[in-house]
């Protein structure tokens, strides 16, 4: 059947499966509706200000912290599928998130993600240190499509807010305890409540997490000695996309008398394992085979690791001033994050002495923001100005037996270069933001209001960055610094069709730093990203709340899209001239009995590259091609999830059973479409069931995760050309079930 039909097929199945089911956005804070068996209604603070979901005029998804943990959503990757047209991708340790096919394409340092993502309203600048566990969260929320105004300079795609659970005045408690398969082990609860002084009240909450890993390590054990002289010795792990977590908070939370408050986050994560299991994919002709006969293994859940480490350790702190001023709210959020990364992996994968490769990592990060938001009335308005400095050090160790015919014409390929190369680069760029913002909302009638946010920002670079590869005679040094302004902002409208019924309308510009390629002495940086888009949106609640329906389309057009690029030693960052993305989203919630809740999420886009002409160094040296029209890399034209949850009563217990089906179209990991890039369409299944007695403080639940046992690649990193353009790669983890229980004090 040909590609396109297949494509339509699943196109219109996904959409009859949307009709039956209904919206993912699982209940965050939720009121009760006032009628029996009706869907929550859910409060968000998206928009900096306490609105309800289905009556803000944006396309916002909102996901519990409580369900995400029940259904074993445990990090960014597994929320993502959850989200219309979101998807999440890792290169050498940095989170890429994406958000209407924009996101983050750089995973070394000087480059800034497309997605803002913050942790209780603070920003956070380090990607490669971004995707820690998810624990004791209230909720997730996610804003989808352009977010100059409110959100500023990084969230051309979107935005995601990861939000912790508050202190409590009553003392509560919880512990909980989950054991699975692979050796897996998670423990967390927390402790909360009153300190008995000043008002205040403070949470402590905490989790370990142990897994062995999913990937067979055939050299595990096995002693080696460094690829060249002042390199690394190494000892194969036992199994590599292993785990070794601990992760800590302490929030107080103060009250200062006329209704303001003072809380404070301190909060630190470690993690100490093999890492993931960096695959190398078979090629007929690869370095290794030419220079030792050695091959990688086939079975994507084994390799041969002559040794691996990932190492990170973030701590952070946070502080969180509100108060009201008259009828306004006056909000202040200030953090300061200091992270550090250490990776280091057999950049082969096979048994022979001939690549390893080390990324240290480093960074802080310190921002302020201050806003002031009205109250309610025909006239609402939000004012703020936020600051942020990060500077950030990676140093890249890349050591490589290389032929020498790849390196001297006419010499035989199946000889190693002398000595073999290594390759050193890195240095320290310090970033600078600051920015004056303003949101506003103006009622004409109780049906029509009118929408206009504006911010001006101003961003500087600065770096200085070293090469050096002893082998080709390069030692060299750069100062590279840039600094832009910009003005992104949205203009819009909403208006009330009926009670629970409401459409709106937003044309939006966005703007994403530009880059220094720390490391490449490109001397002049890479451009901005700059996006034009335009949304229309439909809300409604039918069948006396029963149901809701949220549903936007879209259309984006991007000037200078930053994208990968395969470098020398590294990846670096480019500027493709356009593209475009127009796309559509649905997410519908059913409740049709008091029993049974049915969930389904669809996202459909066309992401295209209008003008960008390339060389594909893997299998085109030296010839450009025209890629307008091709697929955007990383992100796919289809997806859709859909869920069920029932409960049923089982003598004096309740169980709640849950299944949850995420689908992806297919997607390429380079911005040319060919085969050897590429993932056809897969989807997983997740069910759980949590068992609850109807008077009591405890519950147990069991998880069986990736049901159907599907295996697709997830990452693609592509070397060099110098270093054999090889294919190095991450899988969805196997199919695994756990079981666990928690009791409430």
């Amino acid at each position: 059947m040909p590609a396109w039909h297949s494509q339509r097929r699943h196109a219109v199945a996904i959409a009859v499966l949307c009709v039956l089911g209904g919206q993912s956005s699982m209940p965050a804070r939720a009121q009760a509706s006032g009628t029996a068996g009706a869907l929550e209604r859910v409060e968000i603070t998206a928009e900096k200000r306490l609105t309800l979901l289905d009556k803000t005029p944006s396309a916002i998804s909102a996901l519990s912290g409580a369900r995400l943990a029940e259904s074993g959503v445990t990090g960014l990757a597994d929320v993502v599928t959850l989200v219309p047209n979101m998807s999440f991708t890792t290169g050498y340790g940095a989170s890429q998130l994406f958000i209407r096919g924009i996101g983050n394409v750089f995973f070394t340092a000087g480059g800034d993600p497309g997605v803002a993502l913050y942790t209780d309203g603070a920003y956070i600048s380090d990607q490669t240190s971004s995707n820690a566990s998810l624990f004791d969260v209230q909720r997730v929320e996610v804003l989808r499509g352009p977010q100059g105004a409110l959100y500023g300079r990084n969230a051309t795609g979107g935005a995601m807010n990861l939000i912790s659970a508050l202190p409590t005045q009553p003392f509560k408690a919880q512990f909980g305890a989950l054991l699975g398969q692979y050796g897996r082990s998670d423990i967390e609860g927390f402790v909360s409540g009153g300190l008995g002084f000043a008002n205040t009240r403070a949470r402590l909450s905490y989790q370990l997490k142990r897994l062995d890993g999913y990937m067979v390590n055939q050299l595990a054990g096995v002693r080696s000695g460094p690829v060249l002289p002042g390199g690394i010795d190494t000892v194969g792990p036992a199994r590599l996309d292993d785990l070794d977590s601990r992760a800590l908070r302490l929030q107080t939370l103060t009250d200062l008398g006329g209704a303001g408050t003072l809380r404070l986050i301190a909060s630190s994560y470690r993690q100490d394992e093999a890492g993931p299991g960096n695959k190398q994919l078979v090629d007929p002709v690869t370095i290794p085979i030419l220079l030792y006969n050695a091959r990688p293994v086939a079975d994507p859940r084994a390799t041969k690791s002559q040794g691996a480490s990932n190492g990170v350790d973030v701590n952070a702190f946070q502080v969180v001033y509100e108060r009201p001023l008259g009828d306004a709210t006056l909000s202040v959020v200030a953090s300061h994050r200091k992270s550090d990364a250490d990776m280091f992996w057999d950049g082969d994968a096979t048994e022979a002495l001939m690549a390893t490769t080390r990324f240290k990592t480093g960074s802080r990060d310190r921002s302020v923001n201050v806003h002031v938001a009205s109250g309610e009335g025909a006239l609402q308005w939000l004012v703020g100005a936020t600051w942020l400095q990060f500077d950030q050090r990676q140093d890249i160790q890349v050591d490589a037996q290389i032929p020498l015919g790849f390196l001297v014409p006419g010499q035989p390929v199946n000889v190693p270069f002398p000595g073999g190369v290594r390759f050193l680069l890195g240095g320290k760029v310090d970033t600078r933001s600051s920015a004056v913002y303003a949101d506003v909302r103006y009622a004409l009638s109780k049906q029509f209001a009118l929408l206009a946010g504006l911010r001006s920002s101003r961003d500087t670079k600065e770096a200085r960055e070293y090469q050096t590869v002893a082998a080709f005679g390069l030692n060299g040094t750069g100062t590279p610094s840039a600094r832009w302004s910009s003005t992104p902002g949205s203009l819009g409208f909403e208006v009330t069709l009926a009670r629970d019924t409401m459409a709106y309308g937003r044309l939006s510009r966005g703007f994403k730093s530009g880059a220094i390629n720390l490391g490449a002495l490109q001397g002049t940086a890479v451009k901005p990203e700059t996006v034009n888009s335009a949304e229309l949106g439909f809300k409604t609640s039918f069948l006396e709340r029963r149901g809701a329906l949220a549903a936007a389309v879209f259309s984006s057009k991007y000037r200078d899209m930053q994208v990968s690029q395969v470098g020398l030693a590294s990846a670096i960052l480019a500027n493709a001239s356009a593209a475009k993305i127009n796309g559509m989203e649905l997410e519908l919630s059913m409740r049709p009995t008091s029993a049974l809740t049915l969930s389904a999420a669809l996202g459909l886009m066309d992401p295209e590259y209008t003008n960008f002409v390339n060389v594909d160094l893997r299998n085109a040296p030296g010839v450009a091609v025209d890629v307008s029209g091709r697929q955007l890399a990383q992100v796919s034209r289809q997806q859709a999830s859909v869920g069920a949850e029932w409960a049923q009563a089982v003598g004096d217990m309740r169980a709640l059973f849950r299944a949850d089906y995420a689908w992806r179209g297919t997607y390429y990991f380079t911005e040319f479409n060919t085969p050897d890039a590429r993932q056809a369409a897969y989807g997983t299944l997740n069910l759980s069931v949590v068992l609850r007695p109807r008077q009591g403080a405890w519950k147990a639940y069991a998880q069986l995760l990736n049901a159907g046992n599907t295996t697709a690649i997830t990452s693609m990193n592509i070397a060099s050309p110098v270093l054999g353009a090889s294919r190095q790669v991450n899988y969805t983890p196997p199919r695994r079930v756990a079981v666990g229980a928690s009791i409430d004090f």
